[in-house]
């Protein structure tokens, strides 16, 4: 390997941008924890170190938040207070506590203890978003370890100015404590498109790309990198002419994203006259002010399972009321869409994980899981019918398998509205994103209202990869033949119900997919806020007559590569200016 000559590595593309600038490596050595005997006498002044350990580890993670509100960066708010929540929770609090005088041992080697426990039990599940969990617990517990150690907090507020963080790995609180005048890009080893980090770097606008050897970041240490987070590629070393060539693009695609904010004051159809719905995907209600900025012209989505995230216990019914009354107030008339919660046996942060031990989530969860808890569902139902009487709400089951599952839920709402004497009409929706429902979809189309085909899922169970395993996302296709076929299954038997068909899944906020998507039929796209000025960009120039043609090939096609490329060119055709999805560089 020479080092005087630039050399270009490909990786995978989490955010896309483009960075300039030196390495910065982030060190993450594993403390050495010993075993000791605590006398009795000082006792007491262990159990205050370690109160004080995450009294300061709090403050750090409410400091961390405010940054985040500044730089309106909602979606990392909510996984930081997640955090917070472990703080609070007895298995990390009293419980330690009992261990250190019970056993006389050292907090530090204890604390090990139990987050060792709590490893194994984690493993044991078979559930991506216990997996995640962990991931906090794990962030959360080296930044207590700091404090125990006396080395201090783990943040990012000392890295000089053009600096590309590289890591193993990068956790929520890395990418959270990042200031973007200072750091320019992620580079990372390892990592996933939906791990906390990455979410958070997305929210922030951080480029971020992965699966870059941690050896040749640190062989080339010294020198000056391109982070293109566009392409996923990483050059090292780069000539006087590709930094020229990177700071003129990144400078245009500045300006043009400024530009694309102009194109939300306009209507969202395309240029045939052809309207379609653009709706937001919604976590937490924070985000209601920037859909507005933005141009949404409703929830499509409301993800309420993330309401756990600040709760150690499932929400009574009045704290859920009074959660999607405000959400409902804030849209000012525009419609919601609240889906019933999308996970199992979440009771509880770190105490409900013994309810998942053993299930897997393929077994246990989601409308499956609340039609065990029928408690939990109906009190959810209670508390959106309540909020939504007289207003444009309407409720979403998800992961439906069987037309018996969607009937069930059916009947225990109608169970609720008859307890609450609720007799107007109220609208229901399933989410097709497994091939099961999918195959039966004419029957479940013949029982709803309207129909939301979460991709994400629906690429995963069809093709059997999980999505969250980072070797083998080279597997996961939202374009392969047979998920398009079943999107357009999906389309005809809802067009034939009368019944409008949404998408919410990852493809929706690629505008490269637009056309396609329009051209199956879909009625409504519902994407993450940032995007909407992207899609409707899209949407604006598209034309459904090209579209509808585009499709049409496109079902032909029998190749996951022929059909990307045949979308690839269609788009540069259509956007040959665009900066962030068409790649002349790669």
């Amino acid at each position: 390997m020479q080092l005087d000559q630039e050399l270009i590595v490909k990786g995978r593309s989490i955010c896309r941008g483009i960075a300039i600038g030196k390495p910065f490596f982030l060190n993450r050595d594993d403390f050495t924890i010993c075993e000791t005997r605590i006398p009795a006498a000082h006792m007491q002044r262990e159990i205050d170190r370690y109160r004080q350990a995450l009294s300061y580890s709090r403050q750090d993670i409410k400091r961390l938040q405010k940054q985040l509100e500044i730089e309106s960066a909602a979606e990392g708010i909510l996984i930081l207070e997640a955090q917070l929540e472990m703080l609070q929770d007895p298995l990390l609090t009293t419980e330690i506590e009992k261990e250190i005088k019970k056993n006389k041992k050292n907090v530090e080697f204890v604390f090990q203890q139990a987050i060792l426990k709590f490893q194994e039990r984690f493993k044991a599940i078979d559930n991506p978003f216990f997996a995640e969990r962990f991931q906090d617990l794990q962030d959360l517990s080296r930044r207590i370890f700091s404090y125990l150690n006396e080395s201090g907090n783990l943040s990012l507020d000392d890295v000089p100015p053009n600096s590309i963080v590289c890591a193993p790995e990068l956790t929520a609180s890395d990418a959270a404590s990042a200031h973007g005048f200072c750091v320019g890009a992620f580079v990372t080893q390892s990592g996933g498109t939906t791990s906390h980090a990455a979410i958070v770097a997305k929210a922030k606008g951080i480029p971020y790309v992965t699966n870059v050897s941690l050896e040749i970041l640190k062989e080339y240490a010294a020198h000056p990198m391109i982070v293109d987070g566009r392409t996923g590629k990483v050059i090292f070393n780069p000539s006087k002419e590709t930094i020229r060539e990177y700071e003129l693009l990144k400078d245009r695609m500045h300006h043009q994203f400024k530009t694309l904010q102009q194109v939300t004051k306009w209507p969202t159809q395309t240029v045939d006259g052809y309207s379609i719905r653009l709706c937001a995907n919604l976590d937490m209600t924070r985000e209601i002010d920037l859909i507005h900025e933005l141009g949404g012209e409703g929830i499509g989505l409301f993800r309420s399972e993330y309401i756990f995230l600040t709760s150690n216990e499932i929400p009574s019914e009045e704290i859920q009321f009074q959660i999607y009354s405000h959400l409902i107030k804030k849209m000012n008339g525009l419609p919601v869409v609240i889906r019933t919660f999308d996970i199992g046996g979440d009771k509880s942060f770190l105490n409900s994980a013994h309810i998942y031990e053993g299930h897997s989530s393929l077994n246990y969860g989601s409308t499956r899981f609340l039609l065990k808890e029928q408690t939990v569902f109906k009190t959810q139902l209670r508390a959106i019918l309540r909020a939504g009487v007289n207003d444009n709400v309407s409720i979403l089951f998800p992961m439906i398998s069987t037309l018996s599952e969607l009937n069930e839920a059916k009947r225990l709402l109608q169970e609720v509205r008859d307890e609450l004497q609720i007799f107007h009409p109220v609208r229901i929706g399933c989410m097709i994103e497994i091939p099961s429902a999918a195959l039966i979809v004419d029957h479940i189309a013949a029982e709803c209202d309207f129909l939301s085909i979460g991709t994400n899922d629906l690429v995963q169970y069809t093709l059997a990869i999980d999505r969250c395993d980072q070797a083998s996302h080279e597997f996961y296709e939202t374009h392969d033949p047979c998920i398009i076929r079943l999107m357009k299954l999906v389309i005809n038997e809802a067009n034939k119900a009368r019944i409008p068909v949404s998408v919410c899944g990852e493809i929706a906020s690629d505008p490269r997919f637009t056309a396609l998507l329009l051209g199956l039929g879909v009625q409504e796209l519902s994407v993450a806020p940032r995007f909407l000025p992207i899609i409707k960009n899209a949407i604006r120039k598209a034309s459904i007559v090209n579209a509808v043609q585009l499709a049409e090939k496109v079902l032909d096609m029998s190749t996951a590569q022929g059909i990307y490329e045949i979308i690839v060119s269609d788009y540069r055709k259509n956007f040959p200016d665009d900066l962030f999805y068409n790649r002349p560089l790669a």
